[in-house]
């Protein structure tokens, strides 16, 4: 069922399109987000040239592969891949149900969540999880990640379940829609 709702969604160029470009702005949030200082104090400098900030700004992308373990690298680019995935076939889902009725909102919520759930899990190998470990110390428990089996990496795998979960949903509900066509 899900192979087919996915042939059927990306026959169209614009659910590809849309996914790739969710997945690429998801994955920049995801690495540019923990230099957000640095970043924005090259961008902002009068000093620095043009070509210079491009150029540095695109070598944060190097991050992921120097940055982050492989696994905390592996389920970063997964959650981005399945936020796009997720989507696109929201979109569509909220396009083709816009004829009958009103859409679930309960899979957007959940997609949502899958996303915020991955981003505690989100983090380099040097700070740990970006959020998540920002969170704790605020709170003065930072200690208690070192408990964690994954010491964070827990809440990155959350992100992954439940974005699959919301993928089954949404290509269940777009199969088989929860609403009656109106006479």
């Amino acid at each position: 069922m899900l192979l087919s709702v996915l042939q059927r969604v990306y026959t169209q160029p614009f659910y590809i399109i849309l996914t790739f470009l969710t997945a690429a702005l998801t994955l920049s949030v995801l690495l540019l987000l923990p230099n957000q200082a640095v970043l924005f104090s090259v961008l902002l400098s009068p000093v620095v040239s043009v070509m210079s900030k491009v150029a540095f700004f695109v070598s944060l992308y190097g991050a992921l592969g120097t940055n982050f373990t492989l696994f905390s690298a592996t389920y970063t680019v997964i959650i981005a891949g399945l936020f796009g995935v997720n989507a696109s076939l929201l979109w569509y889902y909220v396009a083709h149900a816009r004829r009958f009725s009103t859409a679930d909102r309960s899979l957007t919520f959940t997609g949502v969540g899958g996303f915020v759930s991955g981003l505690f899990g989100i983090g380099c190998a040097a700070c740990g999880t970006l959020i998540f470990s920002g969170l704790a110390q605020l709170f003065g428990i930072g200690w208690l990640l070192t408990y964690l089996p994954l010491h964070g990496a827990e809440f990155g795998l959350l992100g992954i379940g439940l974005l699959l979960v919301t993928t089954y949903s949404l290509a269940k509900r777009i199969t088989n829609p929860l609403v009656c066509p109106i006479d």
